[in-house]
């Protein structure tokens, strides 16, 4: 073969390849569009309140002694 026929070869292959994943990419793009359309979109869940919860005075002054008592024996 010559060069001349490889080149013009490799130029068909070339705009094959090319052409087949251009004809798959819009295929894949028109199917995901009308399945987006005919499938409803999930809603969403609502986003937990931030209300950080009451810890009782109590509460934090035994957390408080307690690390430190650990502190202390360390």
């Amino acid at each position: 073969m010559e060069i001349d026929q490889l080149l013009v070869q490799s130029l068909q292959l070339l705009g094959l390849g090319m052409g087949a994943v251009f004809i798959i990419l819009t295929l894949l793009i028109l199917l995901i569009t009308i399945v987006s359309k005919i499938v409803p979109e999930e809603a969403s869940p609502a986003p937990p309140t931030a209300a950080r919860p009451t810890i009782s005075p109590d509460h934090i002054a035994a957390i408080t002694a307690a690390i430190h008592q650990y502190k202390k024996r360390r």
